[in-house]
C-alpha cells in the first residue's frame, strides 16, 4: 500500500548502505540473466548515488572504413557505448528513465522497483 506524501520542489534520489546496493546489483544481475532480450540488449550497468545506470553496445557504421572518424572512440574497433535506460529510487517509489536525443532524461513509468525492471523488459516503445 503506497503512502500519500507531501514532496516539495524535485525529490532527490534515497542514499543507500552498501547492503542495500549488494541486494539491489544481486536482483538486477539475476533479472537480466533470467530475461531474453535484456541479457542481449544490456552489456553493462552501474549503480552511483541512488541511481541504476544501464549500458548497451550498438555497431557503428563504416567501422571497417580506414578513414571514418568517431566522436567517441569504439570499443573492440566497432562498438559504440550508449545508455539504454535508467531506474532513480526515491524513498516511495522508484521512476524508470528513458535519455532523449539531447541528453534529458524522460520518466517513463513510476513504480516499484520490480515494476520498472519489468516494464523495462515488456515495453518497445523506448526500450528496443
Amino acid at each position: 500500500m503506497k503512502k500519500n506524501v507531501w514532496i516539495k520542489g524535485n525529490p532527490k534520489p534515497q542514499k543507500l548502505d552498501n547492503s542495500k546496493k549488494m541486494e539491489m546489483i544481486k536482483e538486477v544481475e539475476s533479472f537480466i540473466e533470467n530475461s531474453q532480450k535484456l541479457s542481449k540488449t544490456i552489456n553493462r550497468f552501474e549503480l552511483r548515488a541512488g541511481r541504476i545506470y544501464f549500458f548497451q553496445l550498438v555497431e557503428q557504421f563504416g567501422w571497417n572504413d580506414p578513414n571514418a572518424r568517431f566522436i567517441m572512440p569504439l570499443i573492440d574497433g566497432r562498438y559504440a557505448e550508449f545508455k539504454y535506460a535508467r531506474i532513480t529510487i526515491y524513498p516511495y517509489e522508484c521512476s524508470l528513465d528513458w535519455q532523449r536525443h539531447n541528453d534529458q532524461w524522460m520518466t517513463v513509468f513510476s513504480g516499484t522497483f520490480t515494476e520498472c525492471l519489468q516494464q523495462m523488459d515488456e515495453s518497445d516503445d523506448f526500450f528496443q
